[in-house]
């Protein structure tokens, strides 16, 4: 009799456990978070603007001296998408959810001379509150708060050597192999992203996520939520 009360507790114990991986309302207690987002869609869009800006500050320094005076136009080289990993833990039995989240995007400009990568980490504490947590579609809103910081990588292009030949001017034979790169001090200033609204369509195990927001990320955020 004891052996079969000790079993009975101990399948009892065991269920209860395995009960906290999913609460009520069919959300993981614990889950990673994967997104990528269109923050770098405004941002080259500004791109284009100082480009376009700088040229036609170029075009009137060049009437106002005669042809003598140049602007040079960065060109605007790539870049990858905001992309976030974070990490969920929902209180069970609630609407709420908390955990860190780390992000990153990158662009690349260059001019005659040199290339440049602007980099941009940030490091939030990211909340959610769902107003529908029921369902396989649950939505809710949230708010990331944290720090970001900015700071560019130069990398000087090889300028091109010339050779004398028998006391002719020099001819241009190529490049040099030499070429240094620089890092300026990095800023650190406060971000924040408010989603009003963002949907989780899928199982327990694994989801799909899509959010509107406005801040740092961007408009539009896709990604996935999977238990860990």
């Amino acid at each position: 009799m004891k052996k079969l009360i000790t079993a009975l507790m101990l399948l009892v114990c065991s269920s209860s456990l395995f009960a906290q991986d999913v609460d009520v309302y069919g959300l993981p207690i614990n889950s990673l978070n994967v997104q990528v987002s269109d923050a770098m869609v405004p941002t080259a869009l500004c791109g284009v603007g100082v480009g376009l800006g700088l040229a036609i500050g170029a075009g009137f320094a060049a009437v106002l001296t005669g042809g003598n005076a140049t602007i040079e136009s960065p060109e605007f080289k790539g870049w990858t998408p905001y992309m976030s990993v974070g990490y969920d833990y929902h209180f069970a039995d609630t609407r709420w959810t908390v955990g860190p989240e780390v992000g990153y995007w990158h662009y690349g400009l260059q001019s005659s001379d040199s290339y440049q990568h602007i980099h941009f980490p940030t490091l939030t504490a990211a909340g959610k509150f769902y107003y529908k947590p029921a369902g396989k579609c649950k939505l809710y809103g949230g708010l990331n708060l944290g720090v970001g910081t900015v700071f560019t990588t130069t990398v000087n292009r090889p300028a091109p050597v010339t050779k004398a030949d028998d006391g002719d001017a020099g001819d241009t034979v190529g490049a040099t192999e030499d070429s240094s790169s620089s890092s300026d001090d990095p800023s650190i200033f406060p971000v924040v992203q408010l989603t009003p609204i963002g949907m989780r369509l899928g199982s327990e195990k694994v989801a799909f996520t899509a959010e509107l927001g406005v801040g740092y990320k961007g408009f539009l955020q896709l990604g996935v939520n999977v238990a860990l």
